[in-house]
């Protein structure tokens, strides 16, 4: 049960008007929205998540009835309702009835008094207010949920929202969870299911990684079969990036099912800002009591910081490779730790190894497939031959007298390795993850700080001129990103600003309050309102007491000329920031335009 008190609502009549006393609070919603997530991530099937939201809208909009209808491209089923109704529940095409005509247009909507509409009603419903909100994941429609009560105007924008909301995170929760139920009905049906397997795992194996910071990759992923117990992941986070190698034990479908458990709680951990010790403990202690019997991983961890340092930890993978370019010598990196899910993991069982990336140095991850794999001789890649390719493929790369790019060096080795092995069938899955420092960093570094000089001195011009060469070194230089972005927002040219934020927040990964309020506020300024809304509500899902973005927020309401969401904006603003006379003018100031317009 959510632990959210709030005192029951009524509708009542004030000045000829039809008012909802009652409801809930600012800190209730967020309250709520985080117990949605928590409750929809825990869901481990349609049928669990499907109960989950009828209790869920029960307990928060005080119902008389909910009904989640799904979306087969033609019709809308009635899939789960709290109660039946008379007449009872029936299947609607696009456009029909109020559910339909969400499907009709994407939209949600909130009918205040639905004997106003009758045409949207069947003859005999009891239903009076409604609130109707699509479910979404990216571009695909795949049903609607309906909050419904027999009292006209109980509802209001702030369950609308709350709604909308939920919609989003059942979306992709549904996603999640259909994701999963595939892989195990793959399990039953292997010669059909493994090539939706194969789709369902290609989109958690990211097929290009975009630079970090100067930081480029390069990569190489084939399974065995249609599904690999190979996985390897990237994740950007402002000032790291963590990169994440594994393997797990045997093949097909139920390796791979254990790749999709090692995706997600990965991505939970760093979220949660773990350390590389802590994110071991953890994906070993909640992935071991799932894992199928005698299964276990190996996982390599490696987190690259903002000056190019490094730490590494190892869970029984291969040794971590690394180029150096100033010895031009590849050496072997270890860390001691077992495999995952043989025994309980404790953190203190993976102790970090630190190192540093200089300009054109290499880290190289790899699964046993890439050395293992044996030739129509019966001979073996090993280690000693991938590292001798590496050698030579540097080599012949560095020859051309121009600064490679780490993919090309990935490529050459699988070739030279494809070439090795032939037409032999694979024994297992294959995957080799390149990590490189871009060897221009210091023409790009020392551009950067001549840009800055420059800045400093007032000479707008010459710091473009250096930022811009920074740039043509290195495009994903975080602070040179800035930098320009700081520049052309001197020269009023908003649009360029945009994109080197854009650039920025990609790149980086970097999306905290103050960043995204930066974007909203750039949009703002070049007319682009609706971004603008887009960015300032992003940030206060972050961080709900930011005056300044609630203050942003409310203009842009009042710019698209919807006053009351921008008074309701401003009190919740009010509620999180109570001393704040800039907040209470302005709430003073658009209560008084909108009693005026009354």
């Amino acid at each position: 049960m959510i632990e959210v008190k709030y005192g029951k609502r009524r509708v009542v009549s004030y000045r000829g008007n039809r008012t909802v006393v009652g409801g809930l609070t600012a800190k209730n919603k967020i309250d709520i929205l985080l117990y949605i997530s928590t409750e929809f991530a825990n869901a481990n099937s349609e049928e669990e998540l499907f109960d989950r939201l009828l209790t869920i809208c029960d307990e928060i909009f005080e119902v008389d009835n909910v009904t989640l209808r799904t979306w087969d491209g033609t019709n809308l089923r009635p899939t789960r309702f709290m109660t039946e109704t008379e007449p009872p529940r029936r299947a609607l095409t696009e456009g029909e009835g109020y559910s339909g005509q969400v499907v009709a247009t994407r939209t949600s909507q909130l009918i205040p008094d639905l004997t106003r509409h009758p045409e949207l009603t069947d003859d005999g419903e009891t239903t009076q207010c409604v609130v109707v909100v699509p479910i979404l994941y990216k571009d695909s429609l795949l049903g609607t949920i309906s909050i419904e009560k027999d009292i006209p105007h109980f509802y209001k924008e702030d369950d609308l929202e709350i709604l909308e909301s939920m919609s989003s995170q059942l979306g992709l929760a549904m996603n999640e969870v259909r994701l999963i139920e595939g892989l195990i009905d793959a399990q039953k049906r292997i010669n059909d299911d493994l090539k939706m397997g194969r789709i369902v795992q290609g989109q958690i194996i990211q097929s290009e990684i975009q630079p970090w910071n100067s930081i480029h990759f390069g990569s190489y992923y084939e399974p065995m079969v249609e599904v690999s117990g190979d996985y390897f992941d990237v994740i950007r986070k402002g000032n790291s990036v963590s990169i994440l190698a594994a393997d797990v034990s045997g093949h097909g479908v139920s390796a791979a099912l254990v790749t999709v458990t090692i995706h997600h709680e990965f991505r939970r951990c760093v979220d949660a800002g773990m350390g590389l010790p802590e994110i071991m403990e953890e994906l070993g202690e909640s992935i071991r009591p799932k894992l199928p019997a005698e299964t276990y991983f190996t996982v390599q961890l490696i987190r690259i910081y903002a000056d190019h340092s490094y730490s590494f930890v190892n869970g029984g993978h291969n040794h971590l490779i690394k180029y150096v370019k100033s010895s031009n010598t590849f050496e072997q990196i270890d860390a001691p730790g077992i495999p995952l899910g043989i025994m309980q993991a404790r953190r203190e069982d993976y102790p970090e190894v630190f190192g540093k990336l200089n300009p054109g140095d290499i880290l190289v991850t790899y699964t046993d497939g890439m050395t293992e794999q044996r030739n129509e001789e019966g001979e073996e890649a090993g280690l000693e031959r991938l590292l001798y390719w590496l050698h030579e493929q540097n080599a012949a790369l560095s020859e051309t007298g121009k600064n490679y790019q780490v993919g090309e060096l990935c490529n050459a080795v699988v070739d030279r390795w494809k070439a090795f092995v032939g037409n032999v069938p694979r024994g297992d899955d294959v995957n080799i993850v390149m990590t490189m420092c871009n060897p221009n960093l210091p023409m790009a570094q020392e551009s950067y700080r001549e840009a800055r000089k420059a800045l400093k001195a007032g000479n707008n011009n010459r710091a473009f001129t250096h930022g811009s060469k920074a740039y043509s070194f290195e495009p994903s230089l975080h602070d040179n990103l800035l930098l320009l972005a700081r520049l052309y927002y001197r020269e009023q040219d908003y649009a360029s600003t945009a994109r080197y934020l854009e650039e920025y927040i990609e790149t980086s990964g970097e999306s905290g309050a103050q960043t995204l309020y930066m974007l909203g506020n750039v949009y703002y300024k070049s007319g682009e309102v609706t971004k603008a809304k887009r960015e300032f509500k992003r940030a206060l899902v972050i961080d709900h007491a930011f005056a300044d973005a609630s203050l942003m927020l409310a203009r842009c309401y009042l710019k698209l000329k919807q006053t009351p969401k921008a008074v309701r904006i401003l009190g919740q603003a009010i509620k999180s920031n109570p001393g704040n006379e800039q907040i209470k003018a302005a709430l003073a100031s658009v209560e008084s335009q909108a009693g005026s317009e009354s």
